[in-house]
């Protein structure tokens, strides 16, 4: 993973406290717990990698149960309409 840095500014005092609250109770550092929710927020997940997956973003339920048979349905060839 590369090593980029960034400067935030002007943080509110609300978000402040939750991620401090959250870096204290999973004992993990300010810095990686910032670095956790930028990635969980963006990826869905903590787990990244140089290559991102955006798998999470397709559920594999999102496709109705119906569309094989549709699909195949429209595909079929009437030879009555080809004579």
């Amino acid at each position: 993973m590369s090593n980029i840095q960034y400067t935030i500014r002007n943080i509110p005092l609300s978000v402040d406290k939750v991620i401090r609250k959250r870096s204290k109770q999973t004992g993990k550092s300010f810095n990686q717990t910032v670095v956790d929710l930028l990635s969980l927020q963006t990826f869905g997940t903590t787990e990244i990698s140089e290559t991102p997956n955006f798998d999470w973003l397709f559920n594999k339920n999102t496709l109705d149960n119906n569309f094989d048979k549709a699909i195949k349905d429209i595909s079929h060839i009437d030879e009555s309409l080809w004579k």
